[in-house]
């Protein structure tokens, strides 16, 4: 976690850990700290553990989002996504964590300016016709601007200047905290706080990859190649593309949330909420790889009725084995079948534990027989995926981190397609999708190969047999059989060794800098300053910075 062989980092970290547990804590989350040990992990003083007393009367969730903002970019985007995750939070914390979306300051258009000069070698004005300094968009990884590239309007989607550095330290930061959170807090598996940072992270590292999001689009867009009703933005790859700078078509459409303007202006709110579903379905059940932010921010509508996506930076990909027992599910919750529900169910989560079927399905004919006794208004896929997502937790399991996704892009295309068409039903317009993947995966000629490669693989296995039980067997013969072991609750001890050993090696250090040097000096080494030799006093140079930054990690640590 602590680079041993980077003092410098190490302090940065340390320097941030104290500065994120301080700030918390100052909010009123300092408990917190203490179940998760963070006070003797990091040996950080009592002093800190207190909140500020005019915080006192300020709600949780409201202390918890000013934290958030206090705390910098990457827990705003944090806090921005668990604002998408109603299975994870009571609904006061996804209100507040609401207003991060749009809570973020643009940076000044020069420094803007600087990234896009510094990332295609260019001059501003030798790049574009000309570029529109107000943002359309500031995001707390990037913002968007206006310009013109060769006569054509195009958006600028620039990553903020120095922002991979700060976040980088920050995941490092959250991922021990994640992982002291699964260790010590009873439950914690559920909620599964190493996995949503470890997907935080990934989607974090990909958003920070202009290079990813516009192969994203690019495959997108293939993927609903002749979809008359969707539009997916082009990129400009050619010299106009990296890491940090994004050109792409823009796109002047109405928001998919603004139903007053479309409704003025003659737009098939109906035909909106059918090719909503059907992109979501097809790029998902279909294609395995679905956006996984849809918010109405970032669904435009053009003329004709024409769905437009923005922000690829946060996609999910499904296994093909994902996309049948996710259809199976679909499909049999929509015939009422609980125990093939429970059956596919059981195929789609995770769990440390032995889950009862029957009880498992027992409790899935509840959530079934309280969906098929529905008025038709108030079928809710969103709700049905909540509620088997709770579930789950009492039975000590949880759904992969992906379909949590989808099921809240899911939940996100629900309730805007409602907007648009009260009489909308989702189980049906997902039915014709789930029954062909139900059927195409009890199809005879699917059986047949499936069958055929069963028999290879175990024919395969059967051969490989005697030359794998010989080699384990020399392997005993001769002493070499490893057995690992897990130590659990060794992590206290191993950190303080871990400091120990780093003040002796940079102690080791000094003294063998200043004997050197020392020698050096009574020796008379040229070159000469005077009567110094120049490798002594360089040396002695090194010895005083060494010794600094021995003096600062014990005075933190």
């Amino acid at each position: 976690m602590l680079g041993f062989f980077n003092p410098g980092r190490t302090i940065k970290h340390l320097l941030r850990y104290r500065q994120v547990v301080a700030i918390l804590t100052r909010y009123g989350f300092g408990e917190v700290f203490s179940q998760i040990r963070v006070w003797k992990f990091f040996r950080i003083e009592n002093k800190m553990r207190h909140r500020q007393p005019e915080l006192a009367h300020i709600p949780t969730a409201q202390r918890l989002r000013m934290a958030l903002e206090e705390l910098g970019p990457t827990f705003v985007k944090l806090g921005q996504m668990l604002s998408t995750r109603p299975d994870l939070l009571p609904p006061e914390y996804i209100h507040e964590f609401e207003k991060l979306q749009n809570r973020v300051s643009p940076v000044p258009a020069r420094l803007i300016k600087n990234v896009i000069e510094s990332e295609l070698k260019k001059p501003l004005d030798q790049i574009f016709d000309w570029f529109d300094e107000t943002p359309l968009a500031a995001a707390s990884l990037a913002q968007v601007h206006r310009a013109s590239l060769a006569g054509r309007q195009v958006a600028v989607k620039v990553q903020r200047p120095a922002v991979a550095g700060i976040i980088q330290a920050d995941l490092d930061i959250l991922s021990t905290i994640a992982a002291l959170m699964e260790r010590y807090l009873k439950g914690a598996y559920v909620i599964n706080p190493t996995g949503i940072i470890r997907e935080f992270t990934d989607n974090v590292h990909n958003e920070l990859n202009f290079m990813t999001e516009a192969r994203n689009m690019r495959v997108f867009a293939a993927n609903f190649k002749g979809t008359a009703w969707l539009h997916v933005p082009e990129v400009y790859l050619e010299d106009c593309c990296t890491r940090k700078v994004l050109i792409m078509e823009y796109v002047d459409g109405i928001p998919l949330s603004d139903i007053a303007r479309l409704q003025k202006e003659g737009y098939d709110l109906k035909a909106l909420a059918t090719h909503g579903a059907d992109i979501a379905f097809r790029s998902a059940l279909e294609f395995g790889f679905f956006h996984a932010d849809p918010h109405p921010g970032n669904v435009l509508v053009l003329p004709g009725n024409v769905i437009c996506l923005l922000d690829f930076g946060m996609m999910g990909t499904l296994s093909s084995r994902t996309r049948e027992k996710l259809g199976q599910l679909m499909y049999f919750i929509a015939e009422n079948d609980e125990r093939r529900t429970a059956r596919a169910l059981l195929g789609l989560i995770e769990s440390n534990e032995v889950i009862d079927a029957e009880t498992l399905e027992g409790d899935v004919s509840d959530i079934i027989h309280e969906f098929g006794h529905s008025v038709g208004r108030q079928l809710s896929m969103g709700n049905i995926f909540f509620k088997l997502i709770k579930l789950l937790g009492r039975h000590h399991a949880r759904f992969p981190t992906h379909l949590v996704w989808l099921f809240k892009s899911i939940g996100t295309l629900e309730d805007s397609s409602l907007k648009m068409n009260p009489d909308f039903e989702l189980v049906k317009a997902v039915n014709p999708y789930a029954r062909k993947l139900v059927f195409h995966s009890f199809n005879p000629f699917k059986q047949t190969r499936e069958a055929y490669f069963s028999i290879f693989d175990s024919l395969n296995f059967f051969r490989d047999l005697p030359y794998d039980a010989g080699v384990v067997l020399e392997k005993l013969k001769k002493g070499r059989i490893k057995i690992e072991f897990e130590h659990v609750g060794l992590e206290p001890l191993r950190k303080t060794l871990h400091r120990i050993t780093h003040h002796l090696v940079l102690t080791i250090l000094l003294a063998a800098l200043l004997i050197s040097s020392s020698l050096i000096v009574l020796a008379e080494v040229p070159p000469m300053i005077g009567h110094i030799p120049v490798i002594g006093i360089a040396g002695f140079g090194l010895s005083l910075i060494v010794a600094v930054i021995l003096i600062i990690t014990i005075i933190i640590e």
